[in-house]
């Protein structure tokens, strides 16, 4: 499953917009439950952009209780340029994929958002930042609505790790739809590609910016 130059490396659990695209290595935090597919996401994501050219991408899936609804988090590293070489857990993140806004009470990881992170957060409705910090740029795309629009479930819920990867492609510039397309053909095959495809471009389209 894995291409040469990315690397998956488990844990145990113990900035500025303009800049980012300057910066050596660039690194990314998911929030998500058990069963919203958000550890996916980051090894996905680290496909991503190493088949988009990046040098070095790193995931990094945290080992502790992963049972349905527990909260769950994960890391991505990437780097345009150079090898990465650190591989603990990200404390600054750059962007921060939110998959379930409940996520956002629980106060450890509100605290966890630094100035100038760039948020994007699975919801329909537009977010109260004045508990966040000073300049975070938020963003939100209604993956679960696009889910169940397509019938894109699974036992568990709606399937997120596509939806999100679609908006944060969008945000962020890292990657295109093309780019998803070949990505997902490679790992799923030829039967799952259209279904993939239609959700990662309904959010690509849709997310906007609150």
């Amino acid at each position: 499953m894995v291409a040469t130059g990315i690397k998956y490396i488990k844990i145990k659990k113990e900035k500025s917009w303009n800049n980012l695209k300057d910066k050596d290595v660039i690194e990314i935090t998911f929030h998500g439950r058990g069963g919203q597919t958000s550890i996916t996401a980051s090894q996905l994501l680290a496909e991503f952009a190493y088949e988009e050219g990046f040098k070095d991408t790193i995931a990094i899936p945290i080992i502790g209780a992963e049972r349905r609804g527990a909260p769950i988090v994960a890391f991505t590293k990437v780097s345009k340029d150079k090898p990465i070489r650190t591989y603990d857990s990200v404390k600054n993140a750059d962007y921060i994929l939110i998959f379930d806004t409940s996520l956002l009470d629980i106060q450890r990881i509100r605290d966890s958002f630094n100035e100038g992170a760039i948020l994007i957060v699975n919801s329909v409705n537009s977010l109260d930042k004045s508990k966040l910090p000073k300049d975070v740029k938020v963003y939100i795309v209604d993956a679960t609505g696009i889910c169940i629009n397509r019938k894109f479930m699974h036992s568990s819920g709606p399937i997120l790790n596509i939806p999100m990867l679609g908006a944060f492609g969008k945000v962020s510039g890292y990657y295109d739809l093309k780019t998803m397309e070949k990505v997902l053909k490679k790992e799923f095959g030829e039967s799952k590609l259209e279904k993939n495809m239609s959700v990662a471009g309904d959010a690509y389209e849709t997310v906007q910016e609150v």
